[in-house]
């Protein structure tokens, strides 16, 4: 089946792209700050060190779940996670209590633990029933921008539901998105996963292998470390900026706003890394990446205003968030397809487990040194980047 536009691709894969929409359009991500500084009472090494055991469960989560959806089906994996990401969701917004909020973590840690590696081999399944496996960067690029166009959409809601609602009550009502993917992935998006062609339930050994294959593989191992480097230091920009902003003295009503410049940032660097893959040998491309996202951390760093926070949240947010979705082909082409949604799953273990290393030591820093000595770290570990950039021929 041949797509020459957005206009002619399959239903399920329109429909996946629906479902990103509305995951995108939860309030959570504009109140971060104030749900867990204000409202929680958490000091932003406590706000790190409980995202440092969120992402600590999905590292130890990520192979049995993934090795579930490889063996009980892709489809199963997903809609149990967002089962568990609506009780998560609706528990952490029910009093502020830091045990609770860890309770609350592990719940949509088990959640993210079985969509993650899933739904993305879902997506590769559906792709290569199709013939457009080849298209799977296209498709991947498609559905960042609609999960990042909720986003927006949702942070201009927020401007207004802001003087309507309590930071509980927004934080709740981020459960909704979930209930409405499920239905989708659920009842609209068939299976992927035959009877008869799937692997017997070895757990253990499926796990080896997904292992081994990441490790025989030179391209996909040096892949994954840069990336996960410049995901876990573009990462912080996320939790940062309102801190920031906090610093200067920009009222928390126009947070928002900056939220909207960041996530519009990310859809212009995703057309604008592929334009430079494209144009560039995959070395200079590499090293071009992973020093505009350090540039963005260190401009931050050294003006500290609101032009500082601009570069931090355009080039080392906007540009270093969407590196994984731009590389999404060369990691599905290094992999089997029977193993696919395990190795994967190794994959953002990897990513997992230096968040789980930095969160901590990032919120300490914050607390103890300030937010913009934090940019000049998260600076120096972009370009750590650099050291492990692949040997690949980018088509």
């Amino acid at each position: 089946m041949k797509t020459k536009n957005i206009f002619s691709w399959p239903k399920e894969i329109y429909l996946f792209w629906v479902a990103d929409l509305i995951l995108g359009m939860e309030l959570i991500g504009a109140i971060l700050l104030v749900f867990f500084r204000d409202w929680g009472g958490l000091t932003q090494t406590q706000t790190q060190s409980i995202q440092s055991w969120f992402t600590f469960w999905v590292f130890v989560l990520e192979v049995p779940t993934g090795v579930f959806g490889d063996v009980h089906g892709k489809k199963r994996s997903v809609i149990i996670g967002y089962i568990l990401y609506f009780i998560g969701t609706i528990t952490y917004s029910l009093y502020p209590n830091i045990y609770l909020f860890l309770a609350s973590e592990f719940i949509l840690a088990l959640g993210l633990a079985f969509v993650s590696g899933a739904r993305d081999a879902w997506v590769y399944d559906i792709a290569k029933k199709y013939g457009i496996e080849k298209r799977i960067t296209t498709i991947s690029v498609v559905k960042s921008t609609m999960h990042i166009t909720g986003m927006i959409l949702a942070s201009f809601i927020y401007i207004f539901v802001s003087k309507m609602f309590s930071v509980q009550e927004i934080f709740r009502l981020g459960a909704i998105p979930s209930v409405i993917a499920l239905i989708l992935y659920g009842f609209f998006i068939p299976t992927t996963d035959t009877k008869g062609n799937g692997l017997k339930p070895d757990y253990l050994g499926t796990a080896k292998q997904g292992l081994r294959m990441l490790k025989n593989s030179v391209n996909l191992k040096k892949l994954t470390i840069y990336i996960s480097l410049l995901c876990s230091a573009s990462y912080f920009v996320i939790w940062l900026y309102q801190e920031g902003l906090r610093v200067l003295s920009v009222p928390e009503s126009l947070f928002g706003i900056y939220r909207i410049v960041l996530l519009v940032a990310e859809v212009f660097s995703m057309f604008i890394v592929a334009r430079i893959m494209r144009n560039l040998s995959p070395k200079k491309a590499f090293i071009l990446i992973a020093s505009v996202v350090a540039i963005g951390f260190f401009v931050g760093a050294i003006l500290q205003n609101i032009v500082g926070i601009l570069f931090v949240l355009v080039f080392a947010g906007g540009l270093g968030l969407q590196v994984p979705t731009l590389l999404s082909k060369e990691i599905n082409e290094e992999i089997s397809d029977e193993q696919r949604s395990t190795v994967l799953s190794f994959i953002s273990m990897i990513k997992r487990l230096m968040l789980t290393v930095f969160n901590p030591v990032v919120g300490l820093l914050v607390d103890t040194k300030g937010v913009f000595i934090a940019f000049t770290v998260l600076g120096v570990i972009s370009l750590l980047a650099i050291f492990f950039k692949p040997k690949i021929i980018l088509k």
